[in-house]
């Protein structure tokens, strides 16, 4: 098989680059392993460039795919293909005075917070990244992309090396995209794995994304979302601590989660490191270390791999 671009990683930021290269013209492999732990598949799909804290290009980066993204969404609901969205903003509850001062809270609050002192919302919003990325594939697939799911054992100049159905396989690209988040370090790209778990929930949603203390909460699938832990390595699955952390920051901090049924437990592989997203050797380019805000940075990460490219 020969292509211009072969993309090695099937979560959001592969999937929109293969999308966007598509758009222009370009044959398009997509290869994924399928491994257990992938974050576009737990991630809760926050757009909230102020609450996370991000500065300078960074920002300017998120930004840009906070902008980005309704118009995406209409493109891809006019082929049929909806996914759940909302853009009315994130909201900040603080906790205590000094919370408060130091985010100017002076809003009153959304949705019922234990010890909340006061409230500010930002622009932002929230997209499902499951359903996103399954109509992502869809449009791909009518645009005629080939998706294998396969491991790649080896990328260079001029393709990829690995296994796909058990049997040995190569593809020929004249540029090789790795977008395989976590698994980077495979590639000898600086990332390393920071576990995060989640709760869905059966019960009423706040309206918008809200933060408040060391976790959050967002609508999800007529549910609630409730996020996140955060922990170093490669454990994998959602366990007791996990759980336990979870389930008692919902009934605690949310007097409306108090009798919630659960619906699922969600976990994956934050890929952390310095986000990079360039040419690592002649030929490969690598998108890495997007850390928990993959799903907003994904637009502005696709931009320059178009650029890079230039297309």
């Amino acid at each position: 098989m020969r292509v211009e671009v072969a993309v090695v990683g099937a979560g959001i930021i592969g999937t929109l680059a293969a999308y966007e290269l598509r758009k222009r013209g370009l044959s398009v492999l997509l290869l994924d392993a399928g491994k257990e732990g992938a974050a576009t598949l737990a991630s809760a799909g926050m757009l909230a460039p102020y609450p996370e804290g991000l500065s300078g290009e960074v920002l300017e980066a998120a930004l840009f795919g906070l902008e980005y993204y309704p118009g995406l969404l209409e493109e891809l609901a006019a082929k049929g293909w909806k996914v759940e969205a909302g853009f009315s903003g994130t909201q900040v509850v603080a906790l205590s005075q000094v919370e408060k001062e130091a985010w100017e809270a002076q809003e009153s609050l959304s949705y019922p917070v234990r010890g909340g002192r006061g409230a500010r919302t930002f622009p932002g919003g929230y997209v499902h990244p499951k359903a996103l990325r399954e109509a992502l594939l869809k449009a791909l697939e009518v645009m005629e992309t080939p998706f294998l799911q396969a491991e790649v054992e080896e990328v260079k100049e001029g393709g990829v090396r690995g296994r796909w159905r058990e049997e040995p396989f190569t593809a020929q690209a004249r540029f090789v995209l790795l977008a395989v988040g976590a698994w980077g370090s495979r590639f000898g790209l600086g990332v390393r794995p920071l576990k995060g778990e989640a709760l869905v929930l059966e019960g009423p949603a706040p309206p918008a994304p809200l933060f408040a203390g060391e976790g959050y909460l967002l609508p999800r699938e007529g549910g609630v979302y409730v996020g996140a832990t955060q922990r170093e390595g490669w454990a994998q699955g959602v366990d007791l601590f996990g759980l336990r952390w979870l389930s008692d920051y919902a009934h605690e901090r949310f007097p409306l989660l108090a009798g919630a049924r659960f619906r699922e437990a969600l976990w994956g592989y934050r890929p952390v490191g310095e986000l990079f997203v360039g040419e690592v050797e002649r030929g490969v380019l690598a998108a890495v270390g997007h850390g928990r805000n993959g799903v907003l940075l994904a637009p502005w990460t696709a931009k320059r791999i178009l650029e890079l490219l230039g297309v």
